[in-house]
């Protein structure tokens, strides 16, 4: 191994302390806005400066190996191909979540500052209205991992958190992006640089691949028309029965369709899900 290759090595080796060193921090949940701001740059830093160092030795390996014509050389050269990948995509994969649990630290932090440093009309004195620190619930992101019938639910909760936001970057929605979806939603944007001239082309990936209404109404009726039996009479059973039916049609009517004109259809798939014990007349039963 050449001096350079090793010394770039030693690089790579201390940029993944530095992240992993972030994420200690962050387990550390402080609440100094200086400190997380800090960390923010040092995060963004290692990124950067780890997408240099892996192209080197990358180069750096392909050079060492280029003089070799052997079939088994070749299929070095791929597997190291393919391990350079992986290596880059687990990084930038660390990299979006711990600037997300940082954004989000950041957030509740400047939050509880502005609440405690606003006028108080308590008797609480000035000395402990400034010691004070609220502690605010982290929001949840919502998840989405491919399956087309969560598609809806996680489009319209991304939007409204962090998409249509207008105190976050571009590059800050992307790593949101990228720590919000997992299995093949991922897939589709793994290899997108997290850039803020990207995040646009990658959220459009998303929706040209899942915002198709032919495939979303057909999962919807499939829900629908699986949903299981009631086999024994009781209330948890038949709230689940009805909640099941509503919460599928509620989605059909958002891509487009129009339920209440199934309601003959619908009330007989309803009836004839219950256990033979319980009446087919339900009171109180939704009006489909």
């Amino acid at each position: 191994m050449s001096s350079g290759l090793r010394e770039l090595i030693k690089q790579e080796r201390n940029l993944r302390i530095t992240v992993n060193s972030v994420r200690q921090f962050i387990s550390s949940e402080s609440d100094n806005a200086e400190l997380i701001s800090v960390r923010l740059e040092l995060l963004e830093n290692a990124y950067k400066q780890f997408k240099i160092v892996r192209t080197e030795i990358e180069l750096k390996t392909d050079h060492l190996s280029s003089t070799s014509d052997d079939l088994n050389d070749m299929t070095l050269d791929q597997t190291r191909e393919d391990e350079n990948i992986e290596i880059l995509v687990q990084f930038e994969d660390d990299y979006c979540e711990l600037k997300s649990k940082l954004l989000h630290l950041l957030s509740a932090v400047r939050r509880s500052i502005d609440e405690n440093s606003a006028p108080s009309t308590s008797a609480v004195s000035d000395s402990s209205a400034t010691l004070a620190r609220v502690k605010l619930p982290e929001i949840k992101l919502p998840s989405f991992s491919g399956n087309s019938k969560e598609w809806i639910t996680f489009r319209d909760s991304f939007k409204s958190l962090i998409h249509s936001s207008n105190l976050l970057s571009d590059t800050d929605m992307f790593c949101y992006l990228r720590s919000a979806v997992s299995g093949e939603a991922l897939q589709s944007i793994a290899s997108v640089d997290v850039t803020a001239a990207n995040y646009e082309f990658a959220w459009s990936t998303l929706e040209k691949r899942y915002e198709n209404r032919k495939l979303l109404v057909k999962s919807y009726l499939e829900s629908l028309f699986s949903i299981e039996w009631v086999q024994n009479e009781s209330y948890e059973a038949l709230n689940k029965l009805l909640s099941e039916f509503e919460r599928n049609l509620q989605m059909l009517q958002k891509v487009g369709e129009n339920p209440d004109q199934w309601s003959t259809l619908l009330v007989h798939m309803v009836c004839s899900r219950l256990d033979q014990s319980t009446p087919p007349s339900i009171p109180n039963a939704p009006q489909f």
